[in-house]
């Protein structure tokens, strides 16, 4: 035998090894799942219930969570051309709120989400670094300067440079939302508070937002580290948006309360509305009964379709009977 043969043998003898060596996946037989209309009809009958029970669950968790809101737009428009200095509402609290009550504005028809107004802001300069106007002229686009902001004095009423770099610049800065709120119950003295920590992302909070160093009252027309604005500054994916503005840590009894909004954010130029709403919340947060509902739809829809595999089933057992 020469040494070609000898190889060729070889190779034979390897390939045959190889082709008995299955992989596992291979060489057991894979399980197929062979439907039926009994075994369908179960499938479909668990996971109708499943989603049925979730689907009310969260509708009665939903409605323990207690709500009250109003519109204050237009009212507040009014009372200020008639002369008053703030706007005074009426707000009813139908049912007893039990702390934490959390406190939000809502603002229609805002497009938060357009590319140029969500680009329009410096990082580096919320982190507290002092950038000059070149630094800044690129991000900020087209709100630079304090001329540009339409600011003219800081934090501590002193002067602002009008051609110095606005701090903080940018469209989403200049837009900061800044109508206040105080509610006070009718028949109390004193107003009810509402804090403001505890409403902006702790990461935000921790890392990403700074004052500058030294004196920032006197070149800065803003504390960016309000926690309010640096919810602001998150900007929304919708026109139509909820932020929050504060939290209240003691129990609401129902009744009429007073409530007094400086009106100074305007709306008008882009026929928005404006809200102020109060909301308690459970272990799921805030109400959704959109979740409530989507899952209550799919849930019947499964039994419903269970219900026609039954009805199959059973005409198939009785032709074959």
């Amino acid at each position: 035998m020469t040494d070609a043969d000898e190889v060729l043998k070889k190779g034979k003898e390897r390939k045959a090894a190889l082709e008995k060596s299955l992989f596992k996946q291979q060489a057991l037989p894979a399980w197929r799942p062979n439907p039926t209309f009994l075994t369908t009809l179960v499938t479909f009958m668990i996971f109708g219930i499943i989603f049925l029970v979730l689907g009310l669950l969260l509708f009665l968790w939903g409605n323990r969570i207690k709500e009250a809101e109003i519109t204050y737009h237009i009212t507040c428009r009014k009372q200020i051309e008639e002369g008053a200095e703030k706007c005074v509402l009426d707000l009813n609290i139908p049912h007893k709120m039990e702390a934490p009550v959390f406190v939000y504005y809502q603002i229609d028809n805002l497009f938060q989400n357009h590319r140029r107004y969500v680009r329009s802001r410096s990082n580096a300069q919320l982190r507290g670094n002092q950038l000059s106007v070149d630094d800044v002229s690129g991000d900020c686009h087209p709100i630079v300067t304090n001329k540009h902001l339409g600011r003219t004095t800081s934090i501590n009423n002193r002067p602002l440079d009008p051609d110095a770099a606005a701090h903080p610049c940018g469209l989403i800065a200049q837009s900061y939302f800044n109508d206040t709120f105080e509610l006070q119950k009718v028949s109390a003295a004193t107003p009810v508070d509402i804090n403001p920590k505890g409403i902006a992302w702790d990461t935000d909070v921790s890392d990403l937002f700074a004052n500058m160093p030294g004196d920032y009252e006197t070149y800065q027309w803003t504390d960016v580290t309000d926690e309010r604005f640096i919810v602001w500054m998150r900007v929304a994916g919708m026109k139509n948006f909820r932020k929050p503005w504060g939290i209240i840590h003691e129990d609401l009894p129902e009744g009429d309360y007073k409530l007094t909004i400086e009106d100074n954010y305007p709306v008008s130029s882009f026929q928005g509305q404006k809200k102020f709403f109060m909301s308690t919340t459970d272990t799921y947060g805030g109400r959704n009964r959109f979740l409530a509902i989507s899952y209550i739809v799919v849930g019947a829809l499964c039994i419903f379709f269970a219900l026609v595999f039954l009805f199959a089933f059973l005409r198939q057992k009785k032709k074959n009977q």
